[in-house]
């Protein structure tokens, strides 16, 4: 009998996994109520800006007309809304 194959998985595919994971967490932990919704936009701005590739499904989150995800934000009911409202979008096609 033979070994079974095992593959490899290389250092950047382990690192696009670990980004997709993280990232769905982060989402779900906002959904929830979790987490700040301030708190888990900058954690996922930071995974996208760094690995955008891997996480492309976030990518409406920070196309929202007049709000600059990596500057000052007016941290308003209507904007945790909005966001949460994406993040529930993003969520429902997610996988890793």
């Amino acid at each position: 009998m033979g070994l079974a194959k095992v593959k490899q998985i290389s250092k950047v595919e382990l690192r696009r996994l670990a980004t997709r994971k993280a990232s769905r967490s982060l989402l779900e932990q906002m959904v929830a109520g979790k987490i700040e919704v301030y708190i888990a936009y900058r954690r996922l701005y930071r995974y996208w800006s760094g690995h955008s590739s891997a996480v492309e499904e976030l990518r409406p989150m920070f196309s929202i007309p007049n709000i600059s995800p990596d500057g000052i934000l007016s941290v308003t009911d209507d904007f945790n809304e909005q966001i949460i409202s994406i993040a529930q979008e993003i969520l429902s096609g997610f996988r890793i």
